[in-house]
C-alpha cells in the first residue's frame, strides 16, 4: 500500500478487547456530556513524550475520559497513555492521532472521573507511528459519509486495482474518539466507478472519515 499500515499483532487485538465497553459509552453519550468538573489535583497542560498534549478531564456516561491532542509533526498510527491516581495506573489506547488532531480518550478500565482523584505523571507506552502521512486522496477517490453508508467514487481516471482502505472515527460533539479507529475496505474500483459500503449507526453527524488508502 502506499501508505503501509504497520503490524501491531497481539497489542491491536489487546487494545480492541480494552475499549469495546467504552466505545459504546462514546457512541451513546447524553447530549449534555462530556461533563467538564474542577480537578485540583489533576497535572493538565502537560505534553507527553514530546507530542500529546493533555488538555481535559471529563466523563462520558460515567466512564473517565481524556480530552488531547497531538502538537507534534508526526502521525501516530498507535499509543498507550497511562496516568497514575493514588492506588492504580489507568491506560488510554490512542489510535490514529494525526498531527494536529484533538480527541477524547476513553479509559480501558471504565472508571468513573473522581475531581478529588490525582491525576499525575502522565507517561505514554507501545507507540507506533505512520511510515508516511496518510492523505485523503481527494483528487482520485470522492468519498461521502451518508446515513449508514459511505460511497466512494473513483475520480483518478485510472482503474485502481489494489485494495483502497477508507479509515473513519466516531464523534461526538465535534471532538473525535481517539481511542477506536475503523478501517473499511473495497477490492479495488473501475474509473468513474462509485460504490458503497455499509456503515451502520454512522453518519456525518457521528462520524469523520480520517483518511483513504491504496497503491498508485
Amino acid at each position: 500500500m502506499k501508505k503501509r499500515f504497520i503490524a501491531i499483532g497481539l497489542v491491536v487485538i489487546l487494545a480492541v478487547s480494552l475499549t469495546v465497553f467504552a466505545v459504546i459509552k462514546f457512541r451513546n453519550a447524553k447530549s449534555d456530556e462530556p461533563a467538564t468538573v474542577p480537578f485540583q489535583n489533576a497535572q493538565l497542560g502537560v505534553t507527553v513524550d514530546g507530542w500529546l498534549k493533555v488538555i481535559e478531564i471529563n466523563e462520558y456516561n460515567g466512564v473517565l475520559a481524556v480530552v488531547a491532542e497531538n502538537v507534534s509533526d508526526s502521525d501516530v498510527e498507535y499509543a498507550v497513555l497511562t496516568v497514575k491516581t493514588k492506588t492504580n495506573t489507568l491506560t488510554f489506547t490512542v489510535s490514529v492521532m494525526l498531527k494536529g488532531m484533538k480527541a477524547v480518550l476513553l479509559c480501558n478500565e471504565s472508571v468513573a472521573c473522581d475531581p478529588s482523584e490525582v491525576y499525575t505523571a502522565w507517561q505514554i507506552k507501545d507507540k507506533i507511528l505512520f511510515e508516511s502521512s496518510p492523505v485523503m486522496n481527494e483528487d482520485k477517490l470522492e468519498v461521502i459519509l451518508a446515513d449508514g453508508s459511505i460511497s466512494v467514487k473513483n475520480i483518478s481516471g485510472e482503474d485502481i486495482e489494489s485494495d483502497i482502505v477508507i479509515c473513519y472515527k466516531d464523534k461526538k460533539d465535534d471532538l473525535l474518539n481517539g481511542s477506536v479507529t475503523y478501517r473499511t475496505r473495497l477490492k479495488g474500483l473501475k474509473a468513474g466507478s462509485k460504490t458503497f459500503i455499509k456503515a451502520s449507526e454512522h453518519n456525518a453527524e457521528n462520524c469523520q472519515i480520517i483518511f483513504t488508502d491504496y497503491d498508485s
